[in-house]
């Protein structure tokens, strides 16, 4: 069974219609019919498409599985549990070959110097730089494919939670603080990587996992010091 045979067989489970379903997702009534003719191979709402259809997203864009796999996960849209992240396996991959239905290209936030040799930089998303990262595993996440960034975590403040050089998953879609989870941070120019808690009067609380070397910052949420919040760490890939 082919991504369009799926795709219609879990349209007409749900007993939606090809506008409905457009509606739905954001995507207009003839891209679906281009979908499930075969016109249009992939899209990279599949995640979305699968949440509003209530199947498997892994079995939609790729077959695998059963189409009810982890329909429970998108219902309950339950957050994830505790302060720690969940460590997942890879999921970032390289090389120049077509995208398959199942994989998205995301951006890479990264710190780029200012020009003139100033030695001053900012936080840009996707100054040319893009991986591959699974949809599949954005859906057991609950992040939306056009929330996802990447970047590179520098330094040993979170050690040991998060070492120097891993990669790290940004939800850019949950920018607001929920205490004691880990958030990655624009603070004038520099990408950080902290736990973030709300504290009294409009201010917040920058905490690491190595406090010993890096002691809490707190900041007002107003003040031109404060950090900008690039959005939750909700994956990240440590290397030894």
């Amino acid at each position: 069974m082919e991504f369009k045979d799926r795709l219609k067989k879990a349209r007409k489970a749900r007993k939606v219609s090809q506008v409905r379903l457009a509606e739905m997702t954001g995507l207009d009534q003839t891209t679906i019919s281009n979908l499930e003719t075969g016109k249009v191979q992939s899209t990279s709402k599949v995640v979305q498409i699968a949440h509003e259809l209530q199947v498997s997203s892994r079995w939609l864009a790729t077959g695998e599985g059963d189409m009810e796999d982890n329909v429970a996960e998108f219902r309950s849209k339950q957050a994830p549990k505790g302060d720690e992240l969940e460590m997942l396996d890879t999921i970032v991959t390289e090389g120049d070959e077509p995208l398959r239905p199942d994989e998205v290209m995301l951006p890479v936030f990264r710190e780029v110097e200012f020009s003139a040799g100033s030695g001053s930089t900012q936080v840009i998303e996707n100054h040319g730089a893009q991986e591959r990262f699974s949809l599949p595993r954005l859906s057991r996440a609950g992040v939306q494919p056009e929330n996802a960034a990447l970047a590179i975590a520098k330094g040993d403040s979170m050690e040991d939670t998060i070492l120097d050089g891993a990669t790290l998953g940004i939800d850019k879609g949950t920018r607001h603080v929920i205490d004691g989870k880990i958030y990655a941070l624009d603070h004038g120019g520099m990408l950080r990587v902290k736990r973030l808690y709300r504290m009294p009067i409009d201010r917040i609380r920058l905490s690491s996992d190595n406090s010993d070397e890096y002691p809490d910052e707190v900041y007002h949420v107003h003040s031109e010091e404060a950090p900008r919040i690039i959005g939750r760490v909700f994956w990240w890939e440590n290397f030894d």
